[in-house]
C-alpha cells in the first residue's frame, strides 16, 4: 500500500453500531409506556436519534464482532442504560414534538 487512498476506497466499508440495533429492538417495549405519544415518522426518528446520542456507541466491522458485541449488550446494565435513554427521549419528544 502506498499510503494514498481514494474516496472510493472508503465507499464500501461497513460498520454497525450495535447500540442502534438494541434501541430498535427495545422500541416497541418503550413506546408501550407512552400510549399518548405520536408515532409519526418524525417523532419516532427524533426519539431514536436522542436515544442514540445519549448512549455510548459500540461499532463493529464484522459478523464475528457483531456477535461478540451482541453478547456484551445483552448485559442488564446495558439494557437499563438503553431503556433509560429511550424513556427520557420519548418523554421529551412527547412533550415537545417537532410537528404541528
Amino acid at each position: 500500500m502506498d499510503g494514498k487512498l481514494s474516496k472510493d476506497a472508503f465507499k464500501d466499508l461497513t460498520v454497525t453500531n450495535i447500540m442502534e440495533m438494541v434501541v430498535d429492538e427495545q422500541f416497541p417495549i418503550v413506546m408501550q409506556k407512552f400510549p399518548g405519544a405520536c408515532c409519526c415518522k418524525q417523532c419516532l426518528s427524533d426519539i431514536k436519534a436522542m436515544s442514540l446520542n445519549g448512549l455510548k456507541p459500540h461499532y463493529v466491522s464484522s459478523e464475528r464482532g457483531n456477535l461478540f458485541e451482541r453478547i456484551n449488550t445483552s448485559d442488564m446494565i446495558v439494557k437499563v442504560d438503553v431503556l433509560r435513554a429511550m424513556t427520557e427521549a420519548a418523554e421529551k419528544v412527547t412533550r415537545n414534538p417537532r410537528h404541528e
